[in-house]
């Protein structure tokens, strides 16, 4: 028997396997996937899974005419958020600072105890990855208008004057936080609404999600204003700021409540009595701009008693600013940012 040699042999299986293997197969293909920039952690209360963080929503525009509506009253259990972030720099020491002759301590109530609770927030709320940098606005139509703030983003908007020129530190040290509108507010909210999914943005927030978890989730803050109770009329408001504030707390971003110029529930100013009660039994910072509205002819408000009037300029060397509740509002807040940036984040980020 003829044996085939070895050598033709091997060449023979090698080209037969050749064949076998189609030379068309596709290799394995790579998938590209977009590595969000910050995603979601879920905090201490609600086990949710991790999210991707979603777009910020754009910065404010003027609102529609604002309307004082009240609506009824359901409620939800709200969850909670955290997102990683930036870190801050600057350093000044401020003055006293004064507004139609009250000083700073009379409206801007952070003692000390208050102060070293919110040093541990502000802690709690870095190792959660909350950006030193941001604050929210959370609120109705008192502060959801392009009045509120907005300037402080636009060079030539504004003239702090000699007298408040200290503020342009602040101003740059959250910078972009003053135009931006967010999801936090709305024409008409209740204090309910904060966590009611219907009150929630569509556009920005995720099914189910309340308003207050898709700003933090969105926004990433360490610092909330909240201006709440010119809607609320009924029993529920101080239950519902309560648990505004203790889901700021959980989620590591200081809640500063304001009290408002007006009274709308009745002249038993109930609401703002409430929001000073609800300051002291958390420890946490008060604007108590309500005081600052009595220095005002017609407290700063429009002919509707519930919105505050004011010149489109901010301009600190004139003396009409002074007179109107836009212009004073929106100063005191800054004076509050300034406490709360040197006795709190400045400390706690450079120690």
């Amino acid at each position: 028997m003829n044996r085939i040699p070895s050598v033709i042999l091997l060449i023979l299986i090698s080209i037969y396997l050749t064949a076998c293997n189609s030379p068309d197969e596709p290799a394995v293909a790579e998938i590209a996937t977009a590595v969000p920039a910050t995603q979601t952690s879920v905090p201490t209360m609600t086990a949710q899974p991790t999210k991707t963080a979603t777009p910020i929503p754009p910065p404010a525009t003027p609102s529609p005419e604002p309307s004082v509506t009240n609506t009824p009253e359901p409620g939800t259990t709200p969850t909670e958020t955290a997102v990683p972030t930036n870190t801050p720099e600057p350093t000044a020491v401020p003055p006293t600072g004064e507004i139609n002759g009250l000083l700073r301590p009379d409206f801007i109530v952070v003692p000390e105890n208050v102060i070293n609770k919110m040093r541990d927030t502000f802690t709690q709320g870095q190792t959660l990855g909350r950006n030193p940098n941001n604050f929210s606005k959370l609120g109705d139509s008192v502060i959801a208008n392009g009045d509120f703030l907005t300037r402080f983003d636009t060079p030539g908007q504004y003239t702090l004057g000699p007298d408040y020129e200290q503020f342009q530190r602040v101003i740059d040290h959250y910078a972009g936080s003053y135009e931006r509108f967010g999801v936090g507010m709305k024409v008409g909210l209740r204090a309910w609404g904060v966590f009611n999914p219907t009150w929630a943005d569509s556009n920005w927030c995720e099914p189910n999600e309340v308003m207050i978890d898709c700003e933090f989730r969105l926004n990433n803050p360490s610092i909330v204003l909240i201006h709440l109770g010119t809607n609320d009329t009924g029993e529920t408001f101080e239950e519902y700021l309560r648990l505004t504030v203790e889901t700021s707390l959980q989620n590591g971003v200081i809640p500063v409540l304001l009290t408002k110029a007006d009274r709308f529930e009745g002249e038993d100013n109930r609401n703002n009595i409430a929001i000073r009660q609800i300051a002291a039994d958390f420890e946490v910072p008060l604007l108590d701009y309500d005081i600052l509205a009595e220095t005002l002819p017609d407290r700063g408000l429009l002919e509707d008693g519930v919105h505050l009037n004011g010149p489109n300029m901010h301009d600190y060397t004139q003396d009409i600013v002074f007179e109107k509740g836009h212009t004073v509002h929106n100063l005191a807040v800054l004076m509050m940012l300034e406490t709360l940036l040197d006795q709190i984040v400045i400390p706690q980020t450079t120690s």
